[in-house]
């Protein structure tokens, strides 16, 4: 049995990244730059006004003041998209709107409140403007050159908005991951089917679609097997055509438990077959050729935990994202924790902001049999391997479930 750090290692060590393909900017969200992107203009591409007001010459209004105030003349206007057509000359200003173009000539705005508007063409001005103010720059926002995204990075709004500034409407991207799953297990039923005495509908294959989605990875549920080695075997071959495989139930040392023999007859190399962790133990990695085969634990909880741990991390690496592990923050833990084994912990937790500094509760249960202690945690609480007792007050590791891709 190796530990969680050491399973995670053998899992990244096998993945392999996959291939890219070329996407319309509009279906970028969430997914992984495929190489580096750089400006090749400007933004903003001309000085623009940040706000309304009137564009002039510093050096005419360097001594302005409320008790000196300095006539102008107004010689135009510069609005958006609509730029003033001319030079302002000393003694001259241009009526200019937010994100107009500041004219040639003019190195400053005054702002509308710091001006009396004597006439149509004619202002007095009671605000010293020293250059530049109240001006965005050419290239205050991105220089022509300058790296905008980089490859491993994954995609979000405001790198959809800097793309279709630079006019790109294609990007290539890593490929998303197919992820086959399969449920095992006597005791199943698809969910619109009416479960019989001592069955359940299948709830771990719907969350795990929609852990898969969030990844990034393609979700294909290819149905459930009962517990019989041959079908077993035969359903997880047919599986085998995907990036990686997920097997639910059956993983453990039971007498109906087929997965790991299944999948060691159709020459999947096994890597390690138990975790030292809670919920979660009996988990199998496997490989054969490029495609990664994980056996979850069957109980929802545990195949919840085991695949934000270690198999999400697998299917984020093999879109090429360079920050594939769960980030971890510091939180007080406002009930004391006690467990009595040398495994590592994952405890379903409630994190909130309180004056500033996170604290957690845990959900109540840890039963992993019960899916809703998952569905109310917003984090999971590490407690390490050889932490005994933590107490009411003290600091703990949490990783928030719900993460952004």
């Amino acid at each position: 049995m190796i530990n969680a750090s050491e399973a995670l290692h053998i899992i990244l060590e096998h993945t392999q990244l996959l291939g890219t393909e070329k996407v319309p900017l509009a279906d970028t969200l969430g997914r992984t730059c495929a190489k580096n992107i750089s400006a090749d203009v400007d933004l903003p591409s001309f000085d623009n006004s940040a706000m309304d007001g009137y564009a002039l010459l510093s050096s005419d209004v360097k001594a302005a003041s409320p008790n000196t105030p300095v006539t102008l003349a107004v010689v135009g206007e510069s609005s958006a998209g609509n730029p003033f057509d001319g030079v302002v000359e000393p003694s001259e200003s241009v009526r200019i709107m937010t994100g107009g173009m500041i004219p040639r000539g003019a190195d400053s705005v005054v702002p509308l409140e710091s001006v009396r508007l004597l006439s149509e063409d004619k202002i007095e001005c009671a605000e010293a403007g020293p250059v530049g103010m109240h001006i965005r720059a050419r290239g205050e926002d991105i220089k022509e050159g300058e790296i905008v995204l980089r490859e491993g990075e994954v995609i979000r709004p405001p790198h959809m908005g800097i793309l279709a500034a630079l006019g790109i409407t294609k990007l290539r991207v890593g490929r998303r991951p197919l992820v086959n799953i399969l449920s095992t297990g006597d005791e199943l039923v698809e969910i619109d089917e009416k479960p019989g005495e001592g069955q359940i509908r299948n709830s771990s294959a719907s969350a795990l679609a929609g852990y898969i989605a969030l990844a990034g990875g393609t979700a294909r549920f290819l149905g459930i097997v009962p517990d019989r080695k041959r079908r077993i075997r035969k359903k997880i071959e047919e599986a085998l055509d995907a990036d990686i495989v997920i097997v639910t139930g059956g993983v453990s040392v039971g007498k109906y438990d087929f997965v790991a023999e299944a999948l060691a007859d159709l020459e999947v190399h096994i890597l390690f077959s138990k975790v030292n962790i809670k919920p979660g133990r009996p988990l199998v990695f496997g490989r054969r050729r490029k495609t990664l085969v994980f056996g979850l634990p069957g109980n929802p909880v545990s195949t919840g935990v085991t695949f934000l741990q270690f198999v999400r991390p697998a299917i984020l690496a093999m879109q090429g994202r360079t920050d594939v592990l769960p980030v971890r923050y510091a939180a007080i833990l406002q009930s004391a924790i006690t467990k009595t084994d040398g495994k590592r912990h994952y405890l379903r937790g409630v994190a909130t902001p309180l004056e500033g500094v996170l604290r957690v509760r845990t959900t109540g249960t840890q039963s992993s049999g019960v899916l809703n202690s998952l569905a109310r945690a917003n984090c999971l609480i590490i407690v390490p391997e050889q932490v005994r007792q933590v107490n009411e007050g003290e600091t703990v590791d949490i990783e928030f479930v719900h993460q952004d891709p």
